[in-house]
């Protein structure tokens, strides 16, 4: 079973930091439109590709080994070229940080210290809207002592308290945010506050052993295994679930106590997860092209899921049990949406 976290209440940098958290309270068919985060960059300034709202920040720490190191920048590398090819993001809206530069040469990456992740962030804030996406990646190691997990980089570290503040200064409503360092859950508080989807590769920062939930993850947009529902995209989700599935494997497969735990928090239920995507969302399926039926189809899940927004601003000027039965009517057409994309393309021949 997948281990998802459910937030309801803002957390921001700083704050104190409480233990318990109320599980999913559900886990529906399809999810909804993020709400707005205010943005808090100043003016936006126009993008090369001002009609591509989406942004990737791509972290590889410090790892005190060479080949840990290399298994890092590596997942970057790779993320970096799906991210620029097959998910057809422009590449001056991938921020690339690793340890050793020199390592990648073709990637314009720059060291991994907290100065230039913070420029970085300016960077992108600079130049995204609130309407804009954000995924950020995070290898590496961590370390958690007491209360306090810091991501391990080159020079002074930062704590998840830092880190939040950083990333969340982009002026962007829809975050998703994949932390697999070691001790990576201790920053889940941090990072979850409305509007973001995180992902750790342990349930909390008393798991401090090495993690392979990054390298399955990278590895679910790579082989396409992870798309369960067969739409011919990869949700947060459904990456997420593949990730988890293969570490539990791996474990098993060499007979080793399972040291790590990757867990999955947003802050609608574990709604966003499934509707939050990396690609453009054009009609492109692993290359091909789609038919004017799925085009159709996608246009009627995107106008439900705006209704849903809508409902979901009225909440508390209308009884529970008339939100409820609308919000339930809303989420089965969803559903059915949904599950006629699935059918279309697996009709579809492979190229």
């Amino acid at each position: 079973m997948i281990a998802i976290r459910s937030s309801r209440m803002a957390m921001t940098a700083g704050a104190d930091r409480r233990p318990g958290r109320a599980p999913c309270a559900c886990l529906m068919f399809l999810g909804v439109v993020l709400n707005a985060i205010p943005g808090v960059g100043g003016q936006a300034e126009p993008s090369a590709n001002s009609k591509d709202g989406r942004w990737a920040l791509l972290i590889a720490g410090i790892s005190g080994d060479r080949e840990l190191q290399l298994e890092f920048i590596d997942e970057v590398k790779n993320l970096h070229a799906l991210l620029s090819s097959e998910m057809r993001l422009p590449s001056d809206h991938i921020e690339a940080l690793v340890d050793d530069p020199s390592l990648v040469p073709g990637l314009a990456a720059r060291k991994s210290t907290a100065e230039n992740l913070m420029d970085a962030c300016r960077r992108i804030g600079r130049r995204a809207t609130r309407d804009d996406s954000v995924f950020v990646f995070i290898a590496g190691h961590g370390s958690y002592e007491g209360k306090t997990y810091k991501l391990n980089l080159v020079g002074p570290d930062l704590t998840a308290d830092d880190l939040a503040t950083y990333l969340y200064s982009i002026p962007a409503r829809t975050f998703i945010v994949v932390n697999t360092t070691t001790c990576s859950g201790g920053s889940m508080e941090s990072l979850v506050q409305p509007g973001r989807v995180v992902a750790t590769a342990t349930k909390s920062g008393h798991e401090k052993n090495r993690t392979y939930f990054g390298h399955y993850f990278v590895e679910a947009f790579q082989n396409h295994n992870a798309d369960t529902d067969k739409n011919g995209r990869i949700s947060m989700l459904e990456a997420f679930g593949y990730a988890d599935q293969k570490v539990k494997e791996r474990y098993a497969g060499e007979g080793l106590l399972q040291t790590e735990h990757p867990t999955l928090n947003d802050s609608s239920d574990g709604l966003l997860a499934r509707t939050a995507y990396l690609d453009a969302g054009k009609g492109i399926a692993y290359g091909r092209p789609l038919s004017a039926e799925e085009r159709r189809l996608m246009e009627e899940s995107d106008d439900l899921e705006r209704q849903i927004e809508s409902l979901k601003q009225q909440k508390a000027g209308m009884p529970e049990e008339e939100y409820d039965r609308k919000l339930e009517s809303l989420l089965l057409k969803l559903a059915e949406i949904s599950a006629k994309r699935g059918q279309k393309s697996s009709q579809e021949p492979d190229f």
